[in-house]
């Protein structure tokens, strides 16, 4: 899995690339959780970007192995709720790109697959989360959520210790804010959202 990965919106103004994926430090899975079933709900793109049965197809990897090619000024940010996660999009065409934490140190990115270029080199499904909250059969096993769990635990450790966290494309590191003030999701456009 050498060849770097490369991501666009869908109108292509913005453009992404993941380099140096590795089926050692990345993450791929599938979530079926309501909350990143309601991301591209809101965004109208829940048909481009969830399966049959509401899962998000995940890559996840490290901020410092991302680099925003083209269309930087078109990245954006929501939340679902005031204290959810980071939400990322692009404003020019509301592809939902992916999520990080809200803050800088806690150094994770996933990135839904439905804007990968290509997906023939990404590493098998590992994980399949929520699976309680699909909204239809789900194929194929559980897979490891622990094993998730420490392979994100430990990258976002050793980012910590080796300093790699300050290499992020999505927060600027001296204040820890976001590179763009994140919008809140106000109660209707959430039950809107949340609703299949």
């Amino acid at each position: 899995m050498a060849k770097d990965i490369s991501l666009r919106c869908t109108c292509g103004q913005l453009h992404a690339v993941i380099r140096d994926p590795s089926p050692s430090t990345d993450n791929h899975g599938i979530c079926y959780c309501v909350d990143c079933q309601a991301f591209p709900r809101h965004l109208g793109q829940a048909d481009r970007c969830l399966d049959a049965a509401g899962g998000t197809d995940i890559y996840q990897t490290q901020p410092s192995k991302v680099d925003i090619i083209e269309g930087r000024q078109h990245l954006a940010l929501l939340r679902l709720r005031p204290k959810g996660l980071f939400r990322w999009y692009a404003s020019c065409c509301n592809t939902p790109l992916g999520n990080t934490m809200g803050k800088p140190k806690l150094s994770f990115v996933g990135f839904l697959t439905c804007n990968f270029e290509d997906t023939a080199q990404l590493m098998p499904v590992g994980f399949r989360y929520k699976k309680e909250q699909a909204l239809g059969p789900v194929d194929g096993p559980a897979g490891s959520v622990a094993a998730f769990a420490f392979r994100t635990m430990k990258n976002m450790l050793s980012a910590r210790i080796s300093g790699r966290w300050k290499q992020t494309p999505f927060f600027d590191v001296e204040s820890g804010r976001a590179v763009v003030a994140p919008y809140t999701l106000t109660e209707a456009e959430r039950e809107t959202a949340y609703t299949p």
